[in-house]
């Protein structure tokens, strides 16, 4: 029996021949536990907003600090491999780390200052990145409620000094920041050159606005998320423009490419 011609296969290939890669390009969403929960609302509405332009990858690791990060970066960041058919380029990266690091000393998480910032820094410059051409983008820890928190191992001035450093690496670097600390604490009435106790502080009356945002202290409410995604998509246009879904390719054709439909 004589075989077809490939041409009239029911499952022939079709429209364009021009190569398509077979792995999406990655957007990893880097850091702790914060990063790990938002799956419900910051990691699906960025896979929406990025949706067959990039695969957006949740690497969010309970309980892990900066340098814990770094030490696991190169295990699932492909440091030795460049950009391949069968190797996805890394094009967006944020690195969130800070809440845990801001224990306090004596804590078995406590990183000291000057190790967190040398972290950050390992991390946005690591092998994979540099051979990736990875855009970063830096988010601060954010602020914690003592009211809320059920133990006495962080407290809102102390983490205010890991923000500070986190930003302080962003602009010596070069790398965008999503600036979470002052965001939160701006909705929550906080002014640069604000006075008396910090908000958060439990010398501080309690504060309405930080709990609605922070579920327990620390980890964010789906309000807190939802805030976190519209001021990343801000940081994105001002700071990343090029990455924004409408300036990267389509993976793989529309429809009525696919099948040689002209509009």
């Amino acid at each position: 029996m004589s075989r077809s011609p490939a041409s009239d296969h029911p499952l022939r290939t079709l429209g364009t021949s021009n190569p398509q890669p077979t792995t999406f390009p990655q957007f990893i969403l880097f850091g702790d536990s914060i990063t790990q929960g938002s799956s419900q609302v910051l990691f699906a509405s960025l896979a929406e907003w990025y949706s067959r332009r990039l695969d957006v990858v949740n690497r969010g690791f309970s309980g892990y600090t900066s340098r814990m990060g770094y030490d696991i970066l190169r295990q699932f960041f492909p440091s030795d491999a460049a950009p391949s058919p069968t190797t996805p380029r890394v094009e967006l990266m944020t690195v969130f780390f800070g809440a845990n690091d801001a224990c306090l000393s004596g804590h078995p998480q406590h990183v000291p200052l000057a190790d967190y910032r040398q972290a950050l820094k390992s991390i946005i410059t690591s092998p994979g990145v540099e051979l990736h051409q990875t855009k970063c983008v830096l988010i601060t820890p954010p602020p914690v409620d003592e009211w809320q928190l059920g133990s006495e191992e962080r407290t809102a001035e102390h983490t205010a000094t890991y923000a500070s450093a986190c930003r302080e690496v962003g602009k010596e670097t070069g790398i965008p920041i999503l600036d979470l600390w002052t965001i939160f604490m701006t909705k929550a009435g906080w002014r640069e050159g604000s006075t008396g106790a910090l908000i958060g502080c439990k010398d501080a009356p309690r504060n309405a606005v930080l709990g609605e945002l922070l579920s327990d202290g620390l980890h964010f409410t789906p309000q807190g998320y939802q805030l976190m995604y519209e001021e990343l998509v801000q940081v994105i246009k001002e700071k990343l423009p090029d990455q924004l879904p409408e300036k990267l390719p389509m993976i793989f054709p529309d429809w009525k490419d696919k099948l040689g439909i002209l509009d």
